[in-house]
């Protein structure tokens, strides 16, 4: 095997130690299948919902409060922020999207082939048996079978770094999810407030007038 010019960021990649000076604790979750944390994410809405819709309430029947807060003026630009509602709704449909690719193709790696080469199934010679090139010929092997110890130990390699990045993949998909999760739900807090708003602009009236005689 030829060796060639060392690394500059690490003068022994092969040896297995390390010499990143992270934290070397083993990983608690290596190993582990987490895929049952990437949830399907969809976006429910094809617009958000109008805004001459009464608001729904999480309240029970009858547990309206009776006190009215003095707010003072209020002045709300529905239809900017009716336009700032689709604009979101439009980029958290495609954040979905491409969540779902990227959760598709996590589930789709198998650890054994994907970050290494595959182990091999039987001995080397049984695999070239009466060609040259195995114990009995002079000639070269394919690539890959001339270092029958260096293929398995870049295999070997290959596991372990599956075991701990594939659960490690699973729970920052986890917490992708969980983002684009609590973003829907601002939205939909977002458009109550503006169905709060029309509600309480349709119910807006004058007082009555005044039942006394008038003064000067």
């Amino acid at each position: 095997m030829a060796i060639g010019k060392g690394s500059k960021y690490d003068p022994h990649p092969m040896d297995g130690g390390d010499n990143s000076g992270g934290d070397s604790t083993p990983d608690p979750d290596a190993g582990k299948d987490l895929s049952y944390l990437m949830p399907d994410v969809t976006v429910a809405w094809d617009a958000p919902p109008s805004f001459n819709l009464p608001p729904k309430t999480d309240q029970p029947e009858g547990a309206a409060s009776s006190e009215v807060v003095d707010t003072g003026p209020l002045f709300v630009d529905a239809g900017s922020v009716r336009a700032a509602e689709s604009t979101m709704l439009d980029l958290l449909r495609s954040a979905a999207f491409d969540y779902q690719i990227l959760r598709i193709a996590t589930l789709a790696i198998r650890t054994e082939d994907f970050f290494g080469p595959a182990e091999r199934k039987q001995p080397l010679a049984a695999m070239n048996s009466g060609t040259p090139g195995n114990s009995s010929g002079a000639s070269s092997m394919a690539d890959g079978e001339t270092d029958p110890e260096g293929t398995d130990a870049v295999g070997e390699m290959g596991r372990k770094f599956g075991e701990t990045i594939k659960p490690a993949m699973e729970k920052a998909l986890w917490q992708m999810a969980n983002s684009l999760t609590l973003a829907g739900q601002y939205l939909a807090v977002v458009n109550r407030a503006g169905q709060m708003y029309a509600q309480v602009d349709r119910k807006a009236t004058f007082p009555e007038p005044p039942t006394g005689p008038a003064r000067d």
